[in-house]
């Protein structure tokens, strides 16, 4: 009877057993099934969303490229209106400058060489083209801006080579060589503003002739210095001469050294205006190595 027993009780405890597993057979079939649909929903998901970025790269690729051909061409418009700005510029140079050029340095050297470099630049770009009559303006109107600074430079010499008085002159072969500088020596703002024109002719070729202009104009100033030597000394002479005349005795000694006197103060004239020479040939040689810095 226990024997029995323990049979029913194990067929039934496996019949329960049985009945669990299926229903979690039911539950895991259910469960995959589910899991089937969620992924046969997420691939048609996908498969859609692939679709939309495949259209959406076939609208976005064309507007991009466009983009890129735009920006391109807007970088070629700009460079296309600054060449165009720039041509411009050459074309009405003449008009902006016409005032200040004609009107020469005055008190901004400085800023008149920068204004003289832009014609210079618009003179180097008419070369370059057939525009005859604008080439003409702008190479005129550089031509005077030239000549206005070989004027300054006229001024400044000017203003340090008056002719020195005979009295200056006698003092000058007199002096030491230090001391010979302080003679109408030049102020330390007119050098500069003669360096600077200076240096602006030697960079755009026009060195020779600023040099024989410094030349003429030194020259003249030597000349009618000595030329003022030689009056004062002949009048000098001719008073002295009087002098000796009146006071002559018949003694042929007093007249010999009359002679001799005469003859001294011819030499001491000789000597005054070689001496003279000899300076400004120094000075010259100064000023020349001066241009040449």
């Amino acid at each position: 009877m226990t024997s029995g027993a323990d049979t029913k009780t194990s067929i039934r405890s496996s019949e329960v057993k049985l009945q669990e597993e299926k229903r979690r057979l039911v539950l895991l079939q259910e469960s995959l099934t589910r899991s089937n649909v969620l992924t046969s929903g997420m691939v048609s998901t996908l498969d859609n969303f692939e679709r939309k970025l495949e259209s959406l790269d076939e609208l976005v690729t064309p507007v991009y490229e466009a983009t890129n051909e735009l920006g391109f061409l807007l970088n070629n418009v700009d460079r296309s209106l600054s060449l165009v700005d720039s041509i411009l510029h050459f074309y009405e140079i003449c008009s902006e400058l016409q005032t200040t050029v004609s009107s020469g340095p005055g008190g901004n050297l400085a800023e008149y060489l920068l204004e003289l470099d832009r014609l210079q630049d618009a003179v180097k770009y008419f070369k370059s083209t057939t525009s005859v009559s604008e080439r003409e303006r702008v190479v005129q109107l550089f031509g005077l801006g030239r000549q206005r600074l070989v004027e300054e430079t006229d001024k400044l010499i000017l203003r340090y080579a008056n002719p020195l008085s005979p009295k200056e002159l006698i003092e000058l072969c007199e002096m030491s060589e230090t001391n010979r500088n302080n003679i109408h020596t030049m102020q330390e703002v007119d050098m500069g503003n003669l360096r600077m024109i200076i240096q602006w002719f030697i960079s755009h070729g026009f060195r020779q002739g600023l040099i024989d202009s410094y030349a003429t104009k030194r020259g003249m100033m030597i000349r009618r210095s000595l030329q003022l030597l030689a009056e004062h000394l002949g009048k000098q002479a001719i008073r002295r001469g009087s002098t000796n005349v009146i006071m002559q005795s018949p003694n042929m000694l007093q007249s010999s050294l009359s002679a001799a006197d005469a003859a001294k103060r011819s030499g001491k004239i000789f000597g005054y205006r070689n001496r003279f020479l000899f300076i400004h040939f120094i000075i010259f040689k100064v000023h020349i190595a001066l241009v040449s810095s």
